[in-house]
């Protein structure tokens, strides 16, 4: 049965890793207006908020004289590039670039008052990936400046800055697990998978981008190849150290097995991107039991084999279950304990039978066992008290 755990997210520190977006030739993105904005002022609030395809205006001095040829704006982004979309071949993901202190040029256009406007260039904007619940971070700061034809500023044209605004996509993180109940036994696996998707505005249809003035269109879009490390409180993980890439679907798994049991809450983190967490319950059973009769005294001792295969931190209870009528017999040790695998049914000489229970009655009655975990998880077998007498240990249903 797969179950889903608890769910939660950590802040933005971004890791270089490369994610696939690509869900029906469709990947996350944004449109953006394209809105001009007034620098008559070198203040950044002037321009807060201006998304890529937006325009920025850069102030000129009115005795300002152009270069002959054309001029540009040069944009320059002292911060990480951060994610972004890349094509390649048919497909197209985003992939984390750490570089820093990227420039871009866009054509400028004289206006009437004398200012020159530009507009911002595709993919100089990070896109944010938001954990779940996370306020947006606070815009990126881009210094524009005036340029001519061979990429030098301009004399007498300072430069100026604005914020940029990036296109922002809701994180969600799930696990399940399969089985989510399994033995003890250190063979038995349950397969733990995280998925990690994202959802808001695609940027491109079929290699497309789509254009500024077209409605956006959200989606809810996988996170692929991006590295996800997997950690557990109980048992061993597959592989180890358990560091898996997502596939294209978002999902990315690791086997759990345990020799012990109990509850193995495991853990997928994805580094500044989210977390989530399953319990996988890993049980307890009674797999055989050993009777052996003692004289004179006339005992049947009881031993009995478990999974996980040391009982130390099983409390195991015990009960003598009479047949109809009988009134004679009792265990021989305490009815309850911690690692209590071993006890034994009296059914010697006792007041008022002094040969001994009677014959029938010792072999019409049960002992019932129980072993339970620290979290809860139990077995319960019931036998007869006598009848496996000297076989051995004997399996047990």
């Amino acid at each position: 049965m797969d179950s889903k755990g608890a769910i939660s997210t950590k802040g933005i520190i971004w890791s270089a890793v490369v994610l696939f977006l690509v869900v029906g030739g469709i990947v996350i993105g944004v449109n953006k207006a394209n809105k001009p904005l007034s620098t008559k002022n070198t203040a950044s609030t002037n321009q807060n908020g201006t998304p890529e395809g937006g325009l920025v205006s850069l102030p000129v001095p009115s005795n300002f004289t152009p270069p002959e040829g054309p001029v540009t704006v040069t944009f320059y982004d002292a911060g990480a590039h951060g994610w972004h979309a890349v094509q390649s071949g048919g497909g197209t993901y985003i992939q984390y670039d750490g570089t820093t202190g990227l420039k871009y040029a866009s054509p400028a256009t004289k206006v009437a008052s004398g200012d020159y406007t530009a507009t911002v260039p595709d993919d100089i904007c990070g896109d944010v990936i938001l954990p779940q619940g996370a306020a947006p971070p606070e815009p990126k700061i881009i210094e524009i400046t005036l340029t001519d034809a061979d990429g030098k500023p301009i004399t007498g044209a300072s430069p100026t800055k604005f914020n940029l605004k990036c296109d922002t996509y809701t994180l969600k993180a799930t696990i399940r697990a399969n089985p989510d109940k399994l033995l003890a036994d250190g063979i038995a696996a349950s397969t733990v998978t995280a998925n990690f998707s994202v959802t808001g505005p695609a940027k491109f249809i079929n290699g497309q981008r789509i254009p500024r003035s077209q409605k956006p269109i959200i989606l809810t879009t996988p996170l692929g190849l991006m590295e996800v490390h997997f950690n557990t409180s109980l048992g061993v993980l597959v592989p180890n150290p358990a560091n898996v890439k997502t596939d294209l679907s978002g999902n990315a798994s690791v086997t759990v097995t345990s020799a012990d049991a109990g509850i193995a809450k495991v853990m997928a983190q994805a580094s500044g991107v989210g977390d989530a967490q399953v319990n996988v319950h890993f049980m307890p059973k009674i797999t055989a039991v050993k009777e052996d009769f003692v004289e004179p005294i006339s005992p049947t001792n009881y031993q009995i084999s478990t999974i996980p295969a040391n009982p130390k931190d099983l409390t195991i209870s015990w009960k003598f279950l009479p047949a109809p009528g009988d009134t004679c017999g009792s265990l021989t040790g305490p009815a309850s304990g911690l690692g209590l695998s071993k006890n034994g049914f009296f059914h010697g000489p006792q007041k008022g039978y002094e040969n001994g229970c009677p014959e029938k009655w010792e072999s019409a009655s049960q002992i019932q066992v129980t072993v339970t975990d620290k979290d809860g998880g139990s077995d319960t077998k019931t036998f007869s008290a006598r009848s496996l007498e000297g076989r051995g240990f004997v399996n047990l249903p």
